[in-house]
């Protein structure tokens, strides 16, 4: 009860790969939908409280998550430790026809898997004690988190179908400094999601009204 009472406060963190800075990552309160950018240098401040859950997200990083706690305020800067996301050659010409399927490597209809599926279809297949020994270590878990974080990300990439960045702002009332964080924000909610995967963006477009309105007073609160 003492965190939920609690009020917010500046938390100065700084966005890490490896040992260097990284700048322009959005950096979201979950809990308020407050959203910053880091600096050239990696550094923010973000008004947060124990118990909240900020993301770290931008284009070129992996998204994760980071739980706030009473030493999250007193380390300064709090650092945020984040990947670099593995790009593609865009040089590189693909057939679509050609694939796993046509090459008749896989059946037709077997069920395909992404890179983060393979590895926890690997980690919790097989013999016995693979499986004991993966739960033991905590890599299934990670494994799990690293499948929900893909497909969040591709989830974000399939809303460019369904509205844009400019029609988030104009249609939706949406402050060009909260976007980001508001694609994040709709991501989260399971119909929405579902919605967009099953590529039905009528239903998509109308949930987003409705969140939109929750979220633009989710950030006045804030304010």
């Amino acid at each position: 009860m003492l965190v939920l009472s609690q009020e917010r406060k500046a938390l100065n963190g700084r966005i890490m790969v490896d040992d260097a800075g990284i700048g322009d990552v959005f950096i979201i309160n979950k809990a308020t939908g407050i959203e910053k950018k880091s600096d050239a240098m990696g550094n923010f401040t973000i008004e947060a409280k124990p118990g909240d859950m900020i993301t770290a997200y931008s284009p070129k990083t992996v998204v994760r998550d980071f739980a706030i706690s009473e030493q999250s305020f007193k380390e300064n800067p709090y650092v945020i430790s984040v990947n670099m996301q593995a790009y593609e050659l865009e040089e590189v010409v693909v057939d679509k026809s050609i694939n796993s399927v046509s090459l008749g490597i896989v059946p037709k209809g077997q069920k395909q898997y992404t890179p983060a599926e393979k590895k926890l279809y690997t980690a919790t297949s097989g013999f016995g004690i693979d499986i004991l020994l993966n739960a033991l270590s905590g890599r299934t878990q990670m494994l799990k988190r690293a499948v929900e974080t893909e497909k969040k990300e591709m989830l974000m990439e399939k809303i460019g179908n369904v509205s844009t960045e400019e029609e988030i702002m104009t249609e939706y009332k949406i402050p060009e400094e909260y976007v980001s964080g508001f694609v994040y924000y709709l991501v989260e909610d399971k119909e929405f999601a579902n919605a967009v995967n099953t590529k039905n963006y009528t239903m998509a477009r109308f949930l987003m009204t409705g969140l939109s309105i929750k979220y633009l007073k989710l950030i006045n609160n804030e304010k």
